[in-house]
């Protein structure tokens, strides 16, 4: 790759479809900087969860008092580590929540735009390739079924939860964020679509990579 071209990969999908792993992983084998979008939504959703999310001025207050940091594996308000709290289903309901408000929208994708700037990346989320890249240099969709999903969650839970109870979770998470009237979830057109069911961690993310090198070549 050329050392001066700035790379942007930004990869979409629902609860459960691997983004994050994945996007991690294919980060550090481009050595590219890791975002993890949803992850500044479920931060910004503990610091709102006892805010009345009608009153604008206090959702607004609150968003801009508040420091949200993103490293490869954990997710900090106020330098406080959260990432166990924003995994939580009431949290992640949260976040596709305050994800309908326009300031909160608003201040997280220009945050995310902030920190792609200037340095190759991998984004994901569940607006990334329609709204915060739209001009990444690739875009992908992650798919699985619900079971797959439902079972991936299960396991990262340490089997704490009902199996049946982690599909419903999904499958509400699933509408809240693709009928939302403000970025929804949705495959944008020239995404490439990678169906995670069946196959092993390493061959999504070589799925991944072969994507990106092959646009990295139409693009010299």
């Amino acid at each position: 790759m050329a050392s001066n071209k700035i790379y942007q990969i930004a990869i979409d999908g629902p609860g459960g479809a691997g983004k994050s792993t994945i996007a991690q992983e294919v980060a550090r084998r481009l050595n590219f900087l890791f975002i993890n979008t949803g992850g500044m939504y479920r931060c910004y959703a503990i610091a709102l969860k006892n805010t009345d999310l009608s009153d604008l001025i206090a959702v607004k207050t609150i968003l801009n008092t508040n420091k949200v940091t993103l490293t490869p594996d954990k997710l900090y308000l106020n330098d406080v580590d959260v990432t166990k709290e924003c995994y939580t289903p009431p949290i992640a309901m949260l976040a596709s929540k305050i994800g309908t408000i326009s300031a909160v929208r608003e201040k997280c994708v220009n945050d995310q735009r902030v920190i792609a700037q200037g340095q190759s990346c991998v984004m994901e989320g569940r607006d990334t390739t329609t709204v915060v890249l739209p001009n990444a240099t690739l875009k992908v969709f992650l798919t699985a079924s619900l079971k797959t999903r439902a079972t991936r969650r299960w396991l990262q839970d340490n089997k704490t939860q009902l199996l049946e109870t982690i599909e419903k979770d999904l499958i509400a998470r699933d509408h809240q964020d693709s009928h939302r009237a403000i970025a929804p979830l949705m495959k944008a057109i020239d995404a490439v679509e990678i169906d995670t069911d069946n196959k092993s961690f390493e061959e999504n993310v070589q799925q991944v990579i072969r994507a990106f090198k092959l646009k990295e070549a139409l693009s010299v």
